[in-house]
């Protein structure tokens, strides 16, 4: 028998799957929106252009798929399982571009993580890289070793 779990809306899933076939339409177009306000307002042209290259959407794909789809943040310090949506930098692309695609210098994380990293970032930013590499070599000691 196949394990089940509940979707935000309420659902029975597969517990691989993160969202029901609606949910999953709505959460891509959420992000999409998202994103190309982001792009739009926030973001300089040459990092907006990065973010939708085919480079940047495999390395994060591979990413995400490395460490099985978990926010090691929350996985690691929250003790909880949680999916990640994002791919961070830890050194991040204004101070170090040439560590775009570097898969050591990468780490999946929820949108509420991410939130949480940058505001770390304005308290103690290498202290936070510091944590945030430390998690990556803890992975691979445990997990990949």
């Amino acid at each position: 028998m196949a394990l089940k779990k509940l979707c935000k809306c309420g659902k029975v899933i597969d517990y691989k799957q993160k969202y029901c076939e609606q949910c999953s339409i709505k959460h891509k177009q959420e992000r999409a929106e998202y994103y190309r306000y982001y792009d739009k307002h926030i973001r300089d042209r040459q990092s907006a252009t990065f973010y939708n290259s085919p480079e940047w959407i495999k390395t994060r794909e591979y990413v995400l798929a490395k460490y099985k789809g978990l926010d090691l943040y929350a996985f690691f310090i929250e003790r909880k399982i949680i999916y990640a949506d994002t791919v961070h930098h830890i050194e991040e692309l204004k101070e170090k571009w040439n560590r775009r695609l570097e898969i050591s210098n990468l780490i999946p994380l929820s949108s509420s993580n991410h939130n949480k990293i940058h505001n770390m970032y304005e308290k103690d930013k290498e202290g936070t890289q510091r944590l945030l590499f430390s998690l990556l070599d803890r992975w691979n000691k445990e997990y990949e070793g």
